[in-house]
């Protein structure tokens, strides 16, 4: 028991000061949510993420897109850094308002890259695919 306790004194201490340590918080992370509109009005540049699968992805997506999905993260994301500049704005989306993927790829570039200027599009593919019907 003594021992248990020495050794839990350093490892509190390193995970409290360890530049990779994990979050502790059981607060979800925020992004901000943007309405179409807005995502639209943002001054270049901007880049636009798409976080569906790569078959969606290949089927059709926001003209200009780049796909970052977490299935093929670590395959997808040189392409994402080699476009990407310090101040850019990045749009995330994924299929509509009940989609997760894009708040967890906009969460990731936020606290794995630092990336502040990171947001969700509001309703996803499915609103920009009703706003843009030909």
């Amino acid at each position: 028991m003594l021992l248990l306790a020495l050794a839990l004194v350093p490892a509190l201490f390193t995970a409290w000061l360890h530049p990779k340590r994990p979050a502790w918080s059981w607060t979800r992370p925020t992004v901000t949510e943007l309405p179409l509109a807005d995502a639209e009005r943002l001054t270049p540049p901007v880049i636009w993420l798409d976080a569906r699968p790569d078959e969606e992805y290949a089927a059709q997506h926001v003209p200009g897109a780049l796909s970052l999905n977490e299935d093929r993260w670590e395959e997808l994301l040189p392409k994402f850094m080699a476009v990407w500049q310090p101040g850019m704005r990045v749009v995330v989306y994924c299929d509509s308002q009940r989609c997760d993927a894009s708040r967890a790829v906009a969460v990731r570039l936020r606290h794995e890259l630092r990336i502040d200027n990171v947001f969700v599009l509001q309703g996803g593919w499915t609103a920009w695919r009703e706003a843009h019907k030909p």
